[in-house]
């Protein structure tokens, strides 16, 4: 093989080897639509919609409020649970923050406000999430999520 023909193949590999211009936005975007399509579920307290988004293998797992549920059969009895509610609660998310681990992975964190609708008025608390997602068979995945909110003061502190 020639100089040439060697330098010519190490630049095609060189170039195939870097990000095409624009899929690391069209990807955080992708991430960021799953995303919102997720709180949407939940806000929806539509369990099927919302574990059809979550991978089932066997490290899954979701953590809120110290809370932790391990495995697909666990984390949709969680999701369970608030079947019935809807309505009592609305999740809004801000800025949905994404780092692409490569093309099958992403990291997302993000802040949000939970509504809880009561009976003595609405009552606001703000929160955080964070989730790593994997693509499978080109569909993001839920891997882990966690969730935590800021609890309001007590009067008087």
């Amino acid at each position: 093989m020639t100089w040439q023909r060697v330098s010519v193949v190490s630049i095609i590999a060189l170039l195939a080897s870097q990000p095409v211009l624009g899929a690391t936005d069209a990807g955080r975007t992708q991430v960021q639509e799953f995303v919102k399509s997720y709180i949407d579920a939940q806000n929806k307290v539509d369990a099927s919609v919302q574990m059809e988004m979550v991978s089932r293998k066997p490290g899954v797992s979701s953590i809120s409020m110290g809370e932790i549920v391990r495995g697909w059969e666990a984390v949709r009895a969680d999701v369970d649970k608030v079947v019935g509610s809807e309505g009592q609660f609305k999740i809004s998310i801000g800025t949905i923050d994404v780092d692409l681990l490569g093309t099958s992975y992403a990291l997302v964190v993000a802040p949000c406000t939970i509504t809880l609708h009561a009976a003595g008025g609405d009552v606001q608390v703000r929160g955080a999430i964070s989730m790593v997602l994997e693509k499978s068979v080109g569909k993001w995945k839920v891997l882990h999520e966690h969730s935590s909110a800021q609890l309001p003061e007590a009067e008087g502190d």
